[in-house]
């Protein structure tokens, strides 16, 4: 059996990038960096313990929510898996990695991230408390 999984806590170090694809329907991909710190090492003289910085990426739907709720300071758990992107430049083999996101999940409240000063109407897709029935139960943090 093969398995290629890695789950991470941290913060992201900076606003995530989302660009579509272009077509009929297009496609959402966010990139983002993303800090976790290595709770095992020792705190340096200023109270940090050392952080290890990852490049992510997301696609679809989760891409949508990485744009809409996470901005710099965010801080998650993703689940996702390792993918190496290796690639000749100048003649010189590079190796990076990155890291593919299936799932993530917010671990504190924060406030949706504001687009503009303007109050933003529903669209039909979204649901409204006209539309959506009450819940029963608390929403799952996690998303998929």
């Amino acid at each position: 059996m093969n398995m290629n999984k890695i789950t991470l806590t941290g913060r992201l170090t900076e606003e995530p990038k989302v660009t579509y694809s272009a077509g009929t329907e297009p496609v959402a991909r966010a990139l983002f960096n993303f800090a976790v710190p290595d709770m095992s090492m020792r705190k340096d003289g200023e109270g940090n313990y050392p952080t290890d910085f990852f490049r992510c990426t997301c696609w679809g739907k989760l891409a949508e929510v990485v744009e809409k709720h996470c901005n710099k300071g965010t801080k998650l758990l993703l689940s996702g898996r390792l993918k190496n992107n290796n690639y000749e430049k100048d003649g010189q083999k590079v190796y990076s990695n990155e890291i593919v996101i299936d799932s993530l999940e917010f671990l504190e409240a924060r406030a949706a991230k504001i687009q503009d000063s303007q109050p933003q109407e529903a669209s039909a897709a979204e649901p409204t408390a006209e539309t959506e029935p009450a819940r029963t139960e608390p929403p799952s943090n996690a998303v998929n």
